[in-house]
Protein backbone atom coordinates (compact mmCIF):
# COMPACT_ATOMS: atom_id res chain seq x y z
CA UNK A 1 0.00 0.00 0.00
CA UNK A 2 1.48 3.19 -0.97
CA UNK A 3 1.55 6.04 1.24
CA UNK A 4 -0.56 9.30 0.63
CA UNK A 5 0.35 12.64 2.13
CA UNK A 6 -1.67 15.86 1.58
CA UNK A 7 -0.38 19.53 2.02
CA UNK A 8 -2.63 22.58 2.56
CA UNK A 9 -1.74 25.45 0.63
CA UNK A 10 -3.26 28.34 2.75
CA UNK A 11 -2.04 31.23 0.74
CA UNK A 12 -3.81 29.44 -2.32
CA UNK A 13 -7.11 28.41 -0.04
CA UNK A 14 -7.15 32.09 1.24
CA UNK A 15 -6.64 33.91 -2.54
CA UNK A 16 -9.73 31.72 -3.51
CA UNK A 17 -11.77 33.15 -0.75
CA UNK A 18 -11.09 36.94 0.20
CA UNK A 19 -8.88 37.43 -2.73
CA UNK A 20 -10.77 40.26 -5.21
CA UNK A 21 -9.92 37.61 -7.92
CA UNK A 22 -10.70 34.29 -5.99
CA UNK A 23 -14.13 32.49 -6.99
CA UNK A 24 -16.14 33.71 -3.82
CA UNK A 25 -15.60 37.59 -5.67
CA UNK A 26 -15.94 36.52 -8.65
CA UNK A 27 -19.26 34.77 -7.81
CA UNK A 28 -20.30 37.57 -5.74
CA UNK A 29 -20.19 39.82 -8.57
CA UNK A 30 -21.96 37.62 -10.93
CA UNK A 31 -24.68 37.40 -8.36
CA UNK A 32 -24.58 41.67 -8.36
CA UNK A 33 -24.80 42.02 -11.88
CA UNK A 34 -28.16 39.88 -11.53
CA UNK A 35 -29.31 41.96 -8.95
CA UNK A 36 -28.47 45.15 -11.14
CA UNK A 37 -30.76 43.20 -14.55
CA UNK A 38 -33.22 42.57 -12.46
CA UNK A 39 -33.60 46.19 -10.86
CA UNK A 40 -33.31 47.93 -14.14
CA UNK A 41 -36.25 45.19 -15.36
CA UNK A 42 -38.01 46.44 -11.95
CA UNK A 43 -38.08 50.11 -13.14
CA UNK A 44 -38.88 49.17 -16.83
CA UNK A 45 -41.97 47.60 -16.33
CA UNK A 46 -43.23 49.93 -13.86
CA UNK A 47 -47.19 51.01 -14.20
CA UNK A 48 -46.27 54.86 -14.00
CA UNK A 49 -44.62 56.35 -16.84
CA UNK A 50 -41.29 56.38 -17.31
CA UNK A 51 -38.84 60.35 -18.10
CA UNK A 52 -35.76 59.77 -19.64
CA UNK A 53 -34.55 56.63 -18.20
CA UNK A 54 -31.79 58.13 -16.63
CA UNK A 55 -32.40 56.24 -12.91
CA UNK A 56 -32.31 53.13 -14.97
CA UNK A 57 -29.25 53.65 -17.10
CA UNK A 58 -27.43 55.08 -13.87
CA UNK A 59 -27.76 51.42 -11.67
CA UNK A 60 -24.38 49.79 -11.70
CA UNK A 61 -22.50 47.09 -9.45
CA UNK A 62 -19.34 47.67 -8.17
CA UNK A 63 -16.88 45.44 -6.52
CA UNK A 64 -15.46 46.63 -3.52
CA UNK A 65 -13.17 45.20 -0.41
CA UNK A 66 -14.57 46.31 3.20
CA UNK A 67 -12.04 45.01 5.87
CA UNK A 68 -10.45 42.63 3.69
CA UNK A 69 -13.45 40.65 2.66
CA UNK A 70 -15.24 41.29 -0.65
CA UNK A 71 -18.46 42.46 -1.26
CA UNK A 72 -20.39 43.98 -3.86
CA UNK A 73 -22.69 47.49 -3.91
CA UNK A 74 -25.41 47.91 -6.79
CA UNK A 75 -26.95 50.85 -6.59
CA UNK A 76 -27.71 54.43 -8.40
CA UNK A 77 -25.71 57.99 -7.25
CA UNK A 78 -28.63 59.74 -8.51
CA UNK A 79 -30.22 61.95 -6.03
CA UNK A 80 -34.07 61.44 -6.45
CA UNK A 81 -33.50 57.15 -6.56
CA UNK A 82 -34.47 57.26 -3.27
CA UNK A 83 -37.74 59.49 -3.67
CA UNK A 84 -38.90 56.50 -6.41
CA UNK A 85 -37.91 54.19 -4.20
CA UNK A 86 -39.29 54.79 -0.83
CA UNK A 87 -41.84 57.20 -2.03
CA UNK A 88 -43.03 60.95 -0.76
CA UNK A 89 -45.73 62.71 0.59
CA UNK A 90 -48.24 59.99 2.13
CA UNK A 91 -46.61 57.15 0.92
CA UNK A 92 -42.85 57.98 2.14
CA UNK A 93 -41.62 57.89 5.31
CA UNK A 94 -43.14 61.01 7.36
CA UNK A 95 -46.92 60.35 5.73
CA UNK A 96 -48.00 63.53 5.31
CA UNK A 97 -49.09 65.90 2.15
CA UNK A 98 -46.56 67.59 0.25
CA UNK A 99 -47.14 71.22 0.98
CA UNK A 100 -45.10 74.58 -0.42
CA UNK A 101 -42.95 76.10 2.00
CA UNK A 102 -41.70 79.40 0.35
CA UNK A 103 -44.45 80.06 -2.02
CA UNK A 104 -48.20 79.98 -1.98
CA UNK A 105 -48.84 76.98 -4.51
CA UNK A 106 -46.13 73.91 -5.76
CA UNK A 107 -45.02 73.74 -8.99
CA UNK A 108 -43.80 70.77 -11.60
CA UNK A 109 -43.81 69.61 -14.96
CA UNK A 110 -46.96 69.04 -16.28
CA UNK A 111 -47.32 64.81 -17.42
CA UNK A 112 -50.39 63.15 -17.62
CA UNK A 113 -53.94 63.30 -18.92
CA UNK A 114 -55.87 66.73 -19.11
CA UNK A 115 -54.12 70.02 -20.04
CA UNK A 116 -51.21 71.88 -18.54
CA UNK A 117 -51.57 74.82 -17.05
CA UNK A 118 -49.83 77.87 -17.58
CA UNK A 119 -46.24 77.39 -19.30
CA UNK A 120 -46.93 73.74 -19.46
CA UNK A 121 -46.87 72.96 -15.63
CA UNK A 122 -49.04 71.31 -13.05
CA UNK A 123 -49.91 73.77 -9.81
CA UNK A 124 -51.39 72.80 -6.88
CA UNK A 125 -51.89 73.54 -3.02
CA UNK A 126 -50.65 70.28 -1.80
CA UNK A 127 -49.81 66.45 -3.59
CA UNK A 128 -50.20 63.24 -1.70
CA UNK A 129 -46.86 62.44 -3.63
CA UNK A 130 -45.51 59.14 -5.07
CA UNK A 131 -46.03 55.96 -4.03
CA UNK A 132 -43.10 53.70 -3.28
CA UNK A 133 -41.66 51.46 -6.04
CA UNK A 134 -38.99 49.59 -4.27
CA UNK A 135 -37.05 48.26 -7.31
CA UNK A 136 -33.77 47.74 -5.53
CA UNK A 137 -35.11 45.56 -2.65
CA UNK A 138 -37.34 43.39 -4.86
CA UNK A 139 -34.38 42.59 -7.07
CA UNK A 140 -32.36 40.94 -4.05
CA UNK A 141 -33.93 37.66 -4.68
CA UNK A 142 -32.71 37.50 -8.10
CA UNK A 143 -29.36 36.84 -5.87
CA UNK A 144 -30.49 33.87 -4.98
CA UNK A 145 -29.90 31.23 -7.99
Amino acid sequence: MANISHQLNTAAVQALLVGPTGAVAKDMLKRGLLVESRAKLNLQRTPRRVNTGRLRASIRTTFVMIGGVPAVRVGTSLSYARYVHDGTGLYGPKHKMIRPVNKKVLRWKFHGHGHPGKGGYTYSMKSSGIRPNPFLRDALAAARY
